[in-house]
C-alpha cells in the first residue's frame, strides 16, 4: 500500500505535515500532486453503458524549482502516484483504460507552487460522450503515448493563437497547443487572465477535426463572440471574443 492510499483523515494531515516539515510551505507538496490527480480522473470520466472510464497516463507539469524539490526520489513518487490511481479507480468504481502511468515535466511557462496536469486514455478507442449531468466537467482528450520515464518533454502542436486586444493582459498572445484549454483566473488553467471580471473556470477551448469550439462553462459575466452572447460556438479566424473586460481576437493556424 502506498503512502497516498488513505488521504481522507488523519493520515492526510500526517502526510502534509511530513511534507511541509521537509520541503517547506511555499512548494508544491506531493500530497497536493495525488489530490489533483485523483481530481483531474474525476472530471475526465466518461460514462459508458456499463462502466466509467477515466484516464490512465497522466504528466504532470511542475516549475522547475519545485521539480528539483523532488527530483531525488521522482521515481517512487512516480510509482507511489500510479498505486494512489489504481486504488482511487477502484474505490469510485472507475475502468481505467490500461496500466496507470505518471511522468513529470518541469515547465518553465509556471510559476513555483502550481501545477498544470495533462492527462490521455491509452490507446485510440472512441469512448461514449459524458452523461448530460456531466457536460459541465467534459474534456476532449489527447491521445499519445507516455514512455515509462521520468522526465516527458511532449512538444505540442500549435494551432492558433489568442491576441489579447483591450484589458489587463492587452498586447499578450497565448498559443492554443492543446485539444482542451481551460480559460479562467484559476493557476490551473491554460490560459490565465488577471481580471477580475473573469470567473475563475470562465470558458473552455475544445479542438475537433482541426476547428476550435469555444464554450462558457456558466461564468458570471459570460463569454461573447463578435458581441453575441454565446453558450457554445464553433470559431472563425479573425473572430473576436470577449471575457468580462478582456477582449481578444482568434487567430487559426
Amino acid at each position: 500500500m502506498g503512502m497516498f492510499s488513505g488521504l481522507e483523515g488523519s493520515l492526510e494531515k500526517y502526510i502534509e505535515g511530513f511534507f511541509k516539515e521537509t520541503f517547506g510551505g511555499g512548494c508544491v507538496q506531493p500530497v497536493e500532486i495525488a489530490k489533483r490527480l485523483a481530481r483531474e480522473m474525476r472530471d475526465c470520466r466518461r460514462v459508458s453503458i456499463n462502466r466509467i472510464y477515466v484516464p490512465n497516463q497522466y504528466i504532470v507539469h511542475l516549475n522547475p524549482s519545485d521539480w528539483e524539490k523532488i527530483a531525488n526520489f521522482g521515481k517512487l513518487l512516480s510509482s507511489e502516484l500510479q498505486d494512489y490511481i489504481s486504488q482511487k479507480a477502484k474505490e469510485k468504481k472507475y475502468t481505467l483504460t490500461g496500466q496507470p502511468s505518471v511522468s513529470f515535466n518541469p515547465d518553465e511557462n509556471l510559476t513555483a507552487g502550481m501545477i498544470r496536469l495533462e492527462s490521455a486514455f491509452n490507446g485510440t478507442t472512441v469512448l461514449e460522450e459524458p452523461a448530460a449531468q456531466d457536460r459541465d466537467i467534459e474534456h476532449t482528450q489527447r491521445f499519445f503515448p507516455v514512455k515509462d520515464s521520468v522526465r516527458v518533454d511532449p512538444q505540442p502542436r500549435v494551432y492558433g493563437v489568442l491576441e489579447v486586444d483591450d484589458g489587463p493582459e492587452q498586447g499578450r498572445v497565448f498559443s492554443l497547443k492543446g485539444v482542451n484549454i481551460l480559460i479562467g483566473r484559476r493557476e490551473d488553467c491554460q490560459i490565465i487572465f488577471n481580471d477580475t471580471s473573469v470567473s475563475r473556470r470562465h470558458a473552455r477551448l475544445e479542438l475537433h477535426r482541426g476547428r476550435y469550439t469555444i464554450q462558457d462553462l456558466g461564468s458570471t459575466n459570460g463569454t461573447l463572440v463578435n458581441g453575441v452572447r454565446i453558450t457554445s460556438k464553433v470559431l472563425e479566424p479573425g473572430d473576436v471574443l470577449t471575457f468580462g473586460t478582456t477582449v481578444c481576437t482568434f487567430r487559426a493556424n
